[in-house]
């Protein structure tokens, strides 16, 4: 209730408002000419004529507007998808050139620390059968000192053979167990590391060293 009227007597105040409006309408059209009428009529024809088509037109500026709007923010969505695709694709190259150049590199790394494992095994066994060269040449140097002796008649023959024996016998004893600590005791990767007996050598098939001299 607002000022002592519900709101059916407003109701009914406004139809009786509007019927009276009507009726006012039809009293004034009914004082006009035909003419007057015609013109009347026309004009409120023309104005409610242009009043839509203002409104229509009004209405499809703002929708062409909304509509270019729209076609800017899909054409912006779409540059920022094909950069963001651009940066994603950069990206994953980058990535992918780092993960191949990180397993070069370890790749690499593990090929230069076996291959100077390898280097280490060859010049250490090359050192170790200069070794028995030299004894083997000493010996040599021994035996012939020995026979110039024996031929100068400072010693006998059974001195000289017996030198000579044990000489030849000290040779081949340094011979054997070289060459049974390198191929059986010895470790095929690693020159300073040593194998138990029984133990098997894991590395000896991965081993590319040089072999033993015999």
């Amino acid at each position: 209730m607002i000022e002592g009227f519900t709101t059916a007597s407003l109701d009914a105040l406004i139809g009786q408002a509007s019927l009276m409006n009507d009726l006012e309408l039809q009293s004034y059209l009914g004082s006009l000419s035909s003419t007057d009428r015609a013109s009347f009529v026309s004009s409120q024809v023309s104005g409610a004529i242009t009043s839509v088509s203002g409104d229509k037109e009004s209405m499809f500026l703002d929708n062409a507007d909304k509509l270019k709007g729209a076609d800017r923010n899909v054409e912006a969505a779409m540059y920022y998808l094909a950069r963001t695709k651009d940066l994603h694709n950069l990206a994953s190259d980058a990535d992918d050139v780092t993960s191949s150049q990180l397993n070069i590199l370890n790749v690499n790394s593990d090929l230069s620390v076996r291959q100077n494992e390898i280097n280490e095994w060859s010049n250490q066994n090359k050192l170790d059968t200069l070794f028995f060269l030299q004894i083997l040449f000493t010996g040599l140097c021994f035996i012939a000192f020995v026979l110039f002796l024996k031929v100068s008649g400072i010693i006998t023959h059974t001195v000289f053979l017996m030198l000579t024996i044990v000489t030849g016998i000290f040779i081949v004893l340094t011979l054997i167990l070289r060459y049974r600590f390198t191929a059986i005791n010895r470790d095929s990767r690693y020159w300073h590391k040593s194998r138990f007996p029984g133990q098997a050598d894991k590395n000896k098939a991965q081993s590319s060293s040089g072999s033993c001299p015999s």
